[in-house]
């Protein structure tokens, strides 16, 4: 026969782990699929012909870490960026679209759910 005491902590660690689950912890899916790209008119950039590119998490509750590489006239340069993107907060600025009247921009080397 289970104790009382056994059935209490199983129920608390299957309660633990729905509460887990429902914060975005264990996020599902591929978390680069929840990266968000996006321009928007900034004064430093519009004077050299450009935008501001943003990028920003679209998940509803999941933290994702992400590492960009920045490419410069259609190359790759040794410049990398690493941030961890919280849900519904603001998308972060990486940087003007047109430097030195060359198209700059950023990729996605890679992602992953923070936990």
């Amino acid at each position: 026969m289970i104790s009382q005491h056994t059935r209490t902590l199983k129920c608390l660690l299957i309660i633990g782990a729905f509460t887990i689950l429902s914060k975005g912890v264990l996020a599902d899916g591929d978390p680069g699929s929840f990266l968000k790209f996006s321009t928007d008119f900034d004064a430093k950039c519009v004077v050299r012909g450009g935008v501001m590119i943003y990028i920003s998490n679209t998940h509803s509750t999941g933290k994702i870490k992400v590492l960009l590489e920045r490419w410069y006239m259609d190359n790759r340069t040794a410049d990398r960026g690493r941030s961890v993107l919280m849900p519904g907060a603001e998308p972060e600025a990486l940087g003007c679209s047109l430097v030195s009247k060359g198209k700059q921009e950023w990729k996605v080397l890679k992602s992953e759910w923070v936990k």
